[in-house]
């Protein structure tokens, strides 16, 4: 009967130790694990051309500080300056492609400057229509910039020309 005592009590003990070692470790697991799917859209790159520039058609001036503005709508309007009425006036105009329906900021430049050679104007107040972001309809939409041109003085006659750049990019 001892033996068969020593053997419950040792068989006791060892149920004893694996239920402890099982508690053991589950109170010290707490840890989990799970996955995700990882996606990506590769979608069109998006671009910008010109197809229109900006005119500020003729006019004359004869002090400092007289403007011209052309709006993003086209059309014009001047302090000062007197302009020609049946000169050709444009907004510029930019086609923006890209994908879908995306949303996109525009930047325009804070001034640029139109010269003959000789003498230049300054180029500022730069207004776009959207105005600071486009939504793509289709991958596409027309974006139309205008601006302000202020005489510095008595100019030279002739044509001036420059450049100004507009960007676009994805929101």
């Amino acid at each position: 009967m001892k033996t068969n005592l020593k053997r419950s009590i040792l068989k006791l003990a060892l149920a004893s130790a694996f239920v402890l070692a099982g508690a053991v470790i589950t109170a010290d697991s707490y840890a989990a694990t799970t996955s995700s799917n990882a996606t990506a859209t590769v979608v069109t790159p998006i671009a910008i051309s010109n197809t229109q520039q900006l005119n500020f058609g003729s006019f004359s001036t004869t002090a400092v500080g007289q403007t011209v503005t052309i709006s993003a709508a086209g059309a014009r309007s001047a302090t000062g300056a007197i302009p020609v009425p049946s000169s050709a006036v444009t907004a510029a105009s930019f086609n923006v492609t890209g994908s879908g329906v995306l949303t996109y900021a525009i930047t325009l430049p804070a001034s640029s400057t139109i010269t003959n050679g000789t003498d230049t104007f300054t180029v500022n107040a730069f207004t776009s229509a959207p105005s600071g972001t486009g939504t793509l309809t289709a991958g596409a939409q027309t974006l139309t910039v205008g601006a302000t041109v202020t005489t510095a003085g008595t100019l030279s006659t002739g044509a001036y020309n420059g450049s100004f750049n507009v960007s676009v990019d994805y929101n």
